[in-house]
């Protein structure tokens, strides 16, 4: 996990050097992204390792199929957590064994309320709910094993939503 925070910051400084520069030209986006992908891999210090800029999406791949993206926009591909479809999506991560995080920013309190509201119908065992003036929290499992943690932080309108599968 060190190792691919150290990965991301390398690669957050430097596509923040090379965007900051007004790439005019595709050639010079290829050639910026390729060097960026061999830097993050050198990071990571495993050969298995791969890292892929494609436009504003990153996505760094581990030897045993984990996978972080940052500016994917899109929600994983998995089925026992139901989509959340409002706010921007900024960072997506998924592993092996289609544990997910997804962060968002611009979410509306009214949304996050209406989808924990509908999580909870499924999510019904091991709950735990807090809510605060600063934020709203919900842990569930449902009858499957799928555990979801949703933390929504009002101030910001930020949302986390952790998923992981039953073991």
């Amino acid at each position: 996990m060190r190792k691919i925070t150290l990965a991301l910051l390398i690669l957050l400084s430097v596509s923040t050097l090379v965007a900051g520069c007004g790439v005019k030209q595709k050639i010079q986006q290829k050639i910026g992204e390729s060097i960026v992908e061999k830097v993050v891999e050198d990071a990571l210090s495993d050969e298995n390792a791969k890292v892929d800029i494609d436009g504003g999406k990153i996505t760094i791949e581990g030897k045993d199929g984990e996978s972080f993206s940052f500016g994917a926009g899109k929600w994983p591909d998995v089925d026992y957590i139901p989509e959340f479809k409002k706010g921007k999506i900024i960072s997506t991560s998924k592993d092996e064994k289609d544990s997910i995080a997804v962060i968002f920013e611009e979410v509306a309190k009214k949304d996050i309320e209406d989808y924990v509201k509908n999580i909870k119908k499924d999510f019904t065992e091991e709950t735990y709910e807090v809510n605060s003036d600063d934020s709203i929290v919900f842990n569930g499992k449902n009858s499957e094993g799928a555990r979801v943690h949703i933390q929504y932080f009002i101030n910001d309108k930020s949302l986390t939503i952790i998923g992981s599968r039953s073991e």
